[in-house]
């Protein structure tokens, strides 16, 4: 029966580390969602910033001469939302890591295997 009772317990923590780990990967998908937001709302406003910039030097061609300031400050919030945009790519990477691909057949891998398993090859050292 303290047999029956050991290997409750043990698959009890075998569930544990299981709901660890479901809990971590669904914080990890919360948090990929809020950055790819944020993404698209920079994206949007690099776009906004782009088109206003082009009406702008549109402007300055048909001879408007007080726009050059607002051409530079165009200029600076783009090149800061460029900054913005990557560091958020970053994070998105970070958190949602590529997976690997077989250089033979470049099919697309599951995490921790060794051997591709369409060709065979083998794509991580073996221990």
């Amino acid at each position: 029966m303290a047999d029956f009772f050991q290997k409750v317990g043990e698959k009890a923590k075998e569930l544990g580390g299981l709901a660890k780990e479901a809990t971590r990967k669904s914080g990890e998908l919360i948090e990929v969602t809020k950055l790819k937001y944020e993404l698209s709302k920079l994206e949007k406003e690099m776009e906004n910033n782009l088109a206003g910039l082009g009406a702008l030097v549109f402007q300055k061609y048909k001879g408007a001469a007080d726009v050059d300031g607002e051409i530079d400050r165009l200029c600076q919030s783009t090149a800061r939302l460029e900054d913005e945009i990557r560091a958020v790519n970053q994070q998105i990477e970070k958190l949602q890591p590529k997976s690997l691909t077989c250089p033979e057949c470049k099919v697309d891998l599951p995490p921790g295997g060794k051997f591709c398993s369409y060709c065979g090859i083998r794509v991580a050292k073996v221990d």
